[in-house]
């Protein structure tokens, strides 16, 4: 007949939920203790996609803590991620670095639930409560259905979960309540230790929001935020917080490594942060800026980025078209001194009244390599154009493609204008410029601009050739 076992299991929740409270409170005095003089420091690189692909996101963990290490080697670190790589973890002696290495690792994440606890426990003793009496011995296996116990004559009991199980009796037991690296350490000074512990974790993200607050004159308040979510199960306690712009992790796509679309740029919160998980936190990027005057410029874009995850070999197939192009106005504003990362702006007016009006919402523009901001203003349709390609050869080894392509741009307007014309290099990212007829700037990525003024009625015609390699 099936038992319904309900009953006994809630039971063994019970009592082992007594004795993990009771092991928790010593644990967690003594995991107190032994943080008392922690500083941990976390590096926070963006996730989503790139240029080729996506990369995911995640964090660099790197904890410096006062320990102590037994003659047996045996030291529990508590309070890390619990959604570390662990095969990442990386743990080094400052007080003897020659006479300490890692014998043995654990990482045990989940720790707060019965089961955890009992499946902890195998290999020591145990004393199943039954309604006809007791087995008492060595816990060999568990599992939700039974649990297998070696006896005093080495004879094994499996003794099934039911409700004839009234109560489950753990020896003395070691219970961190919260994530906990293990190791076994061969040491040849036991005693007080200076210990670092980083690894790689996920569960951390940031994403930049900007604001630009429009007046008279293309004067603009410009504000740099990020906002910080922490989902790592690691609570940030006076930690040291650095943002990174990029990934730096290489991805494969398509069979082939593809590097960050920008360097990476560093940005340092110069103040100790607190930021428990499952929270999230704003901080400021780069200092405000109050009425920094804009440039008004328009952007031509024969073609939008077609960039792909995989070489694009064939030089006919994957030909953008010769038209289709379109020309945006922006407000142009110097960078704050270092490279933003590209991101959501949200543009305001700031009426006569003072009050504030919402304009739009839109991507922040930022040229890589000079740092340079703009802001989306609107359409400049007197700024015409096409693209032609003028030649396309591969080089007989098909490791790389020779490219050579005419830009010609067109002011249909009544006053003079001057014209960003930006070109993505779209094959592949591996790229660089072999001729230009008017020299150019890489402006990040794919991306390549050339900067000319155009009187009333004028035109421009730019060439330039590029060569791809993978």
């Amino acid at each position: 007949m099936r038992q319904n076992h309900a009953p006994a299991r809630q039971r063994l929740v019970a009592a082992t939920i007594g004795l993990a409270a009771a092991a928790a409170v010593a644990a967690g005095g003594q995991a107190a203790a032994e943080r008392r003089d922690a500083r941990t420091a976390v590096s926070i690189w963006r996730a989503g996609g790139n240029t080729y692909g996506f990369v995911a996101g995640g964090a660099f963990v790197s904890h410096r803590r006062e320990v102590e290490i037994g003659g047996d080697g045996v030291l529990h670190f508590p309070g890390v991620a619990a959604v570390m790589d662990a095969a990442t973890v990386e743990v080094h002696s400052v007080t003897d670095p020659a006479g300490t290495s890692v014998v043995e690792q654990r990482f045990a994440a989940n720790l707060a639930t019965p089961e955890a606890l009992l499946a902890r426990q195998v290999g020591k003793s145990v004393t199943v409560v039954l309604a006809q009496g007791e087995v008492s011995g060595t816990l060999r296996a568990v599992s939700l259905e039974a649990l297998v116990v070696e006896t005093a004559d080495h004879g094994l009991e499996i003794i099934r979960r039911g409700e004839h199980v009234v109560d489950i009796k753990l020896g003395a037991a070691r219970f961190d309540h919260e994530p906990t690296l293990e190791w076994k350490l061969a040491v040849r000074r036991p005693g007080k230790h200076t210990i670092e512990v980083s690894y790689r974790t996920y569960g951390w993200s940031w994403v930049p929001e900007y604001t630009a607050v429009l007046a008279d004159g293309d004067a603009i308040d410009f504000t740099a935020w990020a906002t910080v979510r922490n989902d790592s199960g690691l609570d940030l306690v006076a930690g040291t917080l650095t943002l990174v712009s990029e990934s730096p992790v290489a991805a494969v796509a398509g069979g082939f490594v593809v590097g960050p679309a920008r360097a990476p740029v560093p940005f340092e919160i110069g103040r100790p942060v607190d930021l428990s998980t499952g929270l999230a936190l704003q901080v400021e990027l780069a200092p405000k800026r109050t009425g920094v005057k804009a440039r008004r410029v328009s952007v031509f874009e024969a073609v939008g980025d077609q960039s792909s995850a995989y070489p694009l070999q064939d030089c006919y197939g994957y030909t953008p078209p010769a038209t289709g192009a379109r020309t945006e106005q922006m407000l142009e504003l110097e960078g704050p001194g270092r490279i933003l990362p590209e991101g959501t702006v949200r543009v305001f007016r700031r009426a006569a009244s003072g009050g504030l009006t919402i304009v739009g919402e839109d991507s922040l523009r930022v040229n890589a390599t000079t740092g340079g901001l703009r802001v989306r203003a609107g359409v400049a349709p007197e700024i015409t154009g096409e693209r032609r390609q003028l030649d396309c050869r591969v080089d007989p080894g098909g490791r790389s493609l020779r490219e050579r392509v005419e830009l010609k741009i067109e002011n249909k307007g009544k006053v003079a204008v001057d014209v960003i014309a930006r070109e993505y290099m779209y094959r592949w990212s591996n790229w660089r410029m072999d001729q230009e007829d008017e020299k150019g700037q890489r402006a990040g990525g794919s991306a390549q601009e050339w900067r000319v003024r155009l009187p009333s009625g004028g035109s421009k015609t730019l060439t330039y050739t590029v060569v791809y390699a993978w």
